[in-house]
């Protein structure tokens, strides 16, 4: 090999370049090594050729040519420029609508680069190791045959663009109606702000103040499912009295006060509370416990409130009209925003403390309480009453509620199908999946594993539910939705329960996420069609009640019959209670099809 007038070895150790032969001016080829620097001498052939390139290279530098004494070499340079940057461009200009002149001078060019490195990124990509010329023809074929697609293919994809950007532009198209978009942004805030909150409590009361969230950690699960009866329970109780307040008071007003409220109440438990807590657990600190306990049900209940308003205000913020595709957009966006909130609460509080996420929480509740001042036609019509006048007759008004929801079958069908869903899937399925998740894997991974299957799967399940369920709206019945749904959710539980594996349990999540998005959407359409206005508030505080009831009821049974780390009994309650939804199921169908004609066939309000 050919090396300059030293040789590099291991350590301290140079060979002298000596018994070689001379290439050129400080370049000497070795014959002859050491033991502890063998060298390979190649042929005489080899060396003459090398010779001759040194000779050749040295007299063009000293007498370089001229600019055109090698025109073939000229014309190589001259093409390879124009295929790199000019042709990909050139090519593609008509699907990008380049036609004039100056636009076609100012842009091929730099479409052209851009078209070359992307292939080059995808190429080599795959391709792997080193550059060579093959490889680099390769880029340049595949830069070129981009533009010629881009060029013969551009009616077909731009139709097909046009109908995807129409069919999304369809989609959110409820947001260009101010009242609706404000609507959306008010239940979204409070969202994030719960999911702040949550995330900074439950980070305090379920992996104590430590950075992380190691499930390994995780009190045992009597403790979860007595933080889960302590929380759920009061508010079961508190439901029906909300209803009355947002059916016979400015929902406006109701949101305003109640997202106040909530700010105070959770601002000062985050100071009287979790900044004494600090690093401390509180499995053994009753006192503890309860103040965080209060706080998160203080933002669960108002955001129960203000889903409660947005969903008996949904009918006449849209005007009777697309009830699904507002609900489907408020479910899922809902959904996204609590997620982002849980992680950013979460994070805040490993980084800051987890009193300072709930301070955060608090802050953004006073953000929706004046947000919520901007909220119009929430209702058809004031009423003009007392507090106390309505408070005086609560019980009453709640017992108009529950008479007029079962005076109409397609109302309670619904309730009743939303109670089922919520059982099944989040008692029944996502709370056991929480339950066992630390026993699917070993070690720190285990709360990553269970972010990732439970978030990914309400990701991308809520994303499909939100697309088909506007694909589905004006050829599918609500209540063909909901029934569909239903049984996916019951036999995707038996399905993959049964595995008890990571597999099984991101199938089983993704299935009822998907599942659960369609025939929640679905139950809420059908009950806005069914409920007048005046009692469409305490109608959707029954589905709060059956929200809680969806944790209360599973975590009592599971109280009863879950043993810790059993994968064997784990299996039997996931496929028993997918079988016993889907014979509910049945029941429910067969009850649907006896008063068929209390539903609509679309997802319109329907005049009574």
């Amino acid at each position: 090999f050919v090396v300059g007038q030293w040789y590099g070895g291991a350590g301290d150790k140079a060979l002298p370049a000596q018994d070689g032969e001379t290439i050129g001016p400080d370049v000497t080829l070795i014959t002859q090594g050491s033991p502890d620097f063998p060298v390979w001498t190649p042929s005489q052939d080899v060396i003459a050729q090398a010779k001759s390139a040194a000779a050749a290279k040295a007299e063009a530098f000293a007498n370089p040519p001229g600019r055109f004494s090698d025109p073939v070499h000229l014309l190589q340079v001259i093409l390879g420029m124009f295929v790199l940057f000019v042709l990909p461009g050139l090519l593609a200009a008509p699907f990008f609508e380049i036609e004039d002149t100056p636009s076609k001078l100012a842009l091929i060019p730099a479409m052209s680069f851009v078209i070359s490195v992307l292939s080059g990124v995808f190429v080599l990509s795959l391709w792997r190791g080193s550059l060579t010329t093959v490889k680099a023809w390769f880029v340049v074929a595949v830069a070129v045959g981009i533009g010629a697609v881009l060029r013969v293919a551009k009616q077909p994809v731009t139709t097909k663009l046009t109908s995807f950007g129409n069919f999304f532009n369809k989609l959110f198209s409820q947001f260009s109606n101010p009242d609706y978009a404000t609507l959306m942004g008010v239940q979204f805030l409070a969202q994030t702000g719960q999911g702040v909150v949550q995330g900074a409590i439950a980070k305090a009361l379920v992996f104590g103040g430590q950075k992380g969230f190691d499930v390994q950690n995780v009190p045992s699960a009597s403790y979860l499912l007595k933080v889960v009866l302590a929380l759920y329970v009061p508010y079961t109780v508190i439901s029906p009295f909300v209803g009355v307040f947002i059916d016979r008071f400015s929902r406006r007003r109701v949101v305003w006060w109640s997202n106040l409220i909530t700010a105070v109440i959770v601002g000062g438990i985050a100071l009287g509370v979790m900044l004494p807590l600090g690093k401390g657990t509180t499995e053994h600190d009753t006192l503890a416990t309860v103040g965080l306990v209060v706080g998160l049900l203080a933002a669960q209940s108002v955001v129960r409130v203000v889903l409660a308003v947005k969903s008996a205000a949904i009918p006449d913020v849209l005007v009777g009209k697309d009830l699904l595709q507002g609900n489907a957009l408020s479910q899922a966006g809902g959904a996204l925003f609590q997620v982002l909130g849980i992680g950013f609460g979460g994070v805040f509080a490993g980084i800051v403390g987890s009193w300072a996420g709930a301070i955060i929480g608090a802050i953004i509740f006073v953000i929706v309480a004046f947000v919520s001042l901007r909220m119009r036609h929430t209702q058809s019509g004031d009423h003009e009453t007392t507090f106390w006048h309505e408070a005086s007759r609560v019980v009453k008004t709640v017992s108009d509620g529950l008479k007029e929801v079962a005076s109409r079958p397609a109302a309670a069908l619904g309730l009743s199908s939303f109670q089922m869903l919520r059982y099944q899937f989040w008692g029944f399925g996502l709370f056991v999946f929480g339950l066992y998740a630390k026993n699917l894997v070993q070690g720190s991974s285990a709360d990553s594993l269970s972010l990732a299957l439970s978030g990914l799967g309400g990701i991308v399940g809520g994303a499909l539910g939100l697309v088909l369920a506007q694909k589905w709206k004006d050829r599918v019945p609500p209540i063909r939705m909901l029934m569909g749904s239903m049984f996916l959710l019951g036999a995707g539980t038996i399905a993959f329960g049964a595995l008890v594996s990571v597999l099984g349990f991101a199938g089983m999540l993704f299935i009822g996420f998907f599942a659960f998005f369609l025939g929640k959407i679905s139950a809420d359409t059908i009950m806005q069609q069914a409920m007048p206005d005046d009692f469409r508030g305490r109608a959707f505080a029954l589905f709060d009640i059956a929200y809680n009831l969806g944790f209360i009821v599973p975590a009592l049974v599971l109280s009863f019959i879950w043993v810790e780390g059993s994968a064997t009994r784990t299996r039997i309650i996931l496929i028993g209670s997918g079988a016993v939804f889907l014979g509910l199921t049945a029941v429910i169908g067969a009850w649907s099809r006896r008063i068929k004609d209390q539903f609509a066939p679309q997802d319109d309000l329907v005049a009574k």
